[in-house]
């Protein structure tokens, strides 16, 4: 401690001017050659802050305002291309085609630092921030404009230009109003730049037509072919704006005929990109310099005209098919085509992903067709409360609060409060792209344990209000149907197999774990289907209270009747797909495990050293360790039913076949019920793209059972051809080929994507044979 009167002098860091830096490379290599995978070395002292200020000032790949040697200033920060020179029409295409390929790359996810705004033209006309449409031209410092430059930039060039920034601005606007990830599926940032928000399409429209007209009395001044590609440019970015400017008002017009004429036009552009040619020159890194921006100078991101023509044609048909889903025909029906669009790969783009975001719900309405409320009311209705009191009961028509209507309509008005929310989030979370669907269920699936017991007590409430008779069976017991909570339940089961088959898609598990995961996705299945049983049992009883009321033909009678045949169709068809799923995932475990047992399946070299098999059940059941119902299995029986532990080769091949040849007839019969759950007068109706979608996905898993019988069937000819594998218990059989050589088989797990990997969710083995001869 210092006296009062006496200050600390502050000690300077004196450095040695003697100094001599060397080069450590060579050693830093050789220490870290020595180091283990998966080893990590860390200095405690090497903080955040030292890691920053290492980056080196006046270093090019982290300074964008650092000049080189022998450059003035003003040669470092500005270019020298001039924006008001005169174009050639091969020129002026050029320009509009690398313009498009860089808005494409934008909505790829591009920042827009490294792709628009690299546009000298660009860069022109939004800075400084125009005031005026009039203002926003390339030569800033003329009287307005209009005389200034060719007609072929000043009208034409500029035209699109301004189009192309407002078109922008109406995919910013949608996308970040939605969910979506900032770096992972779009970039917002707009470097303190304006995206022209603040005027009407109508003066970008009115550009356009004037540039189109100017261009139709270059004929015969103007190569007609070259002539012809420059229109069609500026069409279709008239249509494109215009298709964007829609948004959410397709709930009304449902019209689709702006995006159809752009995919009309695309087939021309197309043709004609050839015609154009390129000017590098046009475009530089240096604007970034300008750019109010936090990170480093990134590269310029190019794509070919290839690739940005083909995500362009994607996300207009993408945008007609997705008025296909506002037809409203029940949440279940929604539910498989919203699923069947948003599969499609590669997957749509994150406008229109967040466009469907909107669709689902806005204003406080499905689809613009029925209230939230509603929306819940119609999926409760299809599974477990067809023609139920509980949904028919209104506060509105009974006054009384001692009426049991009156509470029935209050404690259900609660429920629409807790569960509405939860519910539309549901169909909202398919919207995000597929890596974080998967994460929000995994985080979802444990709220929905918590809103199924919340469920369970207001079932116990209602039961006494709506009078219930309850079923007895074997065991003499009344049993309730509880089916606010089975409807929640249901929910969940569906949320479970989600998880683990996203999984497959995401290739998150490794060879080793897929016997494990294929029997955990029968087990949820069983569990389900004896779920939906349950449900089943009580809406036939109340289809048979309801058999005398309809002798009389009453209406009422008769609306019952319809809506308990509707939901007796649905459980029908959840059962054939939930049973076509269960037997295929019996189908696959039996395979794998076989190809366990004996040693043919494919490991990764540091999976034992870092891990075990307890360990890597457990980090895949983090899910679900904290759900109630159903509960986790216990690893020792997941082992030993994971690995068929006690079944002889032969037993778990007989059980593999018929497993598969079980799941291909069901997916037959899922297939032949079709997409959508239809009415009567609506059987007939012609297939729309995205049941066309859906019909390919299971045709897609149809020729994986196909694949998979094969592999059986190979596995199956290769143990018999050993002698004796096929007899004794699974543990002789494992001790009995503990030499991979001794089954001559090849197995290949193929990747997603690859053409051998028929569908995401079904990873079928590649098992061939290897011949004796090449083998030695």
């Amino acid at each position: 401690m210092l006296p009062n009167n006496q200050v600390r002098v502050p000690t300077m860091r004196v450095v040695s001017q003697s100094i001599v830096p060397r080069d450590i490379t060579d050693e830093f290599t050789n220490a870290a050659s020595k180091l283990r995978t998966g080893q990590l070395v860390k200095d405690e002292y090497f903080t955040l802050f030292e890691a920053v200020g290492a980056l080196e000032i006046m270093d090019p790949k982290m300074d964008s305002g650092y000049i080189g040697p022998g450059k003035s200033h003003a040669q470092a920060l500005e270019d020298d291309y001039d924006v008001m020179r005169e174009l050639g029409p091969e020129e002026l295409v050029g320009i509009m085609d690398q313009l498009l390929c860089h808005e494409m790359a934008w909505h790829m996810g591009h920042p827009l630092s490294q792709t628009l705004f690299t546009s000298l033209y660009l860069d022109k006309l939004l800075w400084p921030v125009p005031r005026t449409v009039e203002e926003a031209r390339f030569d800033r410092g003329g009287t307005n404009g209009s005389k200034d430059g060719s007609p072929m930039v000043r009208l034409v060039l500029r035209a699109y230009c301004l189009a192309l920034v407002k078109a922008c601005d109406f995919v910013h606007a949608r996308i970040a109003t939605e969910y979506y990830y900032e770096e992972e599926d779009f970039v917002t940032q707009l470097y303190n730049r304006s995206l022209l928000s603040q005027f009407d399409i109508e003066q970008f429209l009115k550009l356009i037509d004037e540039a189109v007209s100017w261009v139709d009395q270059q004929e015969g001044k103007i190569d007609e072919n070259v002539r012809d590609a420059i229109k069609c440019r500026l069409i279709f970015r008239r249509n494109f704006l215009i298709a964007l400017d829609q948004d959410v008002d397709v709930v009304q017009t449902r019209s689709t005929e702006h995006f159809a004429s752009c995919l009309s036009q695309l087939s021309q552009l197309t043709q004609s990109t050839s015609l154009g040619k390129a000017i590098p020159e046009a475009f530089s890194l240096k604007i970034q310099r300008k750019l109010a921006s936090t990170v480093p100078p990134r590269p310029m991101v190019n794509i070919s005209s290839e690739d940005a023509l083909a995500h362009l044609r994607r996300l207009c048909q993408d945008a007609i098919d997705l008025k296909e889903i506002l037809e409203y025909r029940g949440p279940s029906n929604f539910k498989v085509a919203l699923w069947s669009l948003l599969s499609r790969k590669p997957q749509p783009s994150v406008y229109i992903r967040s466009l469907a975001q909107t669709l689902i719900v806005n204003d406080m309405s499905i689809l613009g067709a029925v209230s939230v409320k509603q929306f819940l009311y119609d999926d409760l209705a299809e599974l477990v409360l067809p023609s139920s009191i509980l949904l028919q009961a209104n506060m509105d028509e009974t006054e009384m609060p001692s009426d049991p209507r009156f509470q029935i309509a209050k404690k259900m008005d609660d429920f629409v409060k807790r569960f509405a929310q939860p519910f539309v989030d549901t169909y909202r979370s398919a919207c995000l792209n597929r890596c974080r669907v998967r994460r929000t269920v995994c985080h979802t699936v444990s709220d929905w344990d918590n809103l199924q017991m919340e469920a369970e007590d207001l079932d116990v409430q209602l039961q006494g209000l709506s009078q219930e008779t309850p079923l007895t069976f074997r065991h003499g017991e009344p049993t309730y149907s509880f089916p606010l909570s089975s409807w929640a339940y249901h929910q969940k089961l569906s949320q479970f197999r989600l998880v683990l088959q996203l999984g497959f898609e995401l290739s998150i598990y490794s060879p080793e774990e897929l016997p494990g995961i294929y029997w955990y996705l029968s087990h949820i299945c069983s569990t389900h289907l004896a779920h939906l049983d349950r449900i089943r049992t009580f809406t036939i009883a109340a289809t048979k209270r309801n058999i005398p009321s309809l002798a009389g033909k009453s209406r009422d009678a008769l609306e019952r009747h319809l809506a308990l045949q509707k939901s007796h169709r649905l459980l029908e068809r959840l059962t054939t797909q939930i049973v076509a799923i269960d037997a295929f995932a019996i189908g696959l475990h039996a395979l794998y495990v076989l190809l366990a047992r004996h040693n043919l399946l494919p490991t990764a070299s540091s999976a034992q050293a870092y891990s075990s098999d307890r360990l890597r059940y457990e980090i895949r059941m983090k899910p679900f360790i904290s759900i109630t119902l159903p509960e986790l299995v216990p690893y020792e029986e997941y082992r030993r039913e994971a690995t068929l532990d006690g079944d002889s080769d032969a037993t778990v091949i007989e059980r593999a076949t018929k497993a598969t040849a079980e799941a291909r007839k069901a997916w037959e019969a899922t297939l032949a019920n079709g997409a959508f759950l239809k009415e009567q007068q609506d059987q007939a109706s012609k297939a729309s793209a995205i049941e066309e979608d859906w019909k390919r996905d299971v045709k897609d898993t149809m020729r994986a059972c196909i694949g998979s019988s094969i592999a059986i069937q190979t596995v199956k000819k290769a143990l018999a051809s050993q002698g004796g594998s096929e007899k004794g218990s699974a543990s002789d059989a494992k001790s009995q080929s503990n030499d991979s050589q001794s089954v001559n088989l090849k197995v290949d797990i193929p990747e997603v994507g690859s053409k051998n990997r028929w569908h995401d969710w079904w990873v079928v083995p590649q098992v061939a044979e290897v011949k004796s001869d090449l083998k030695k």
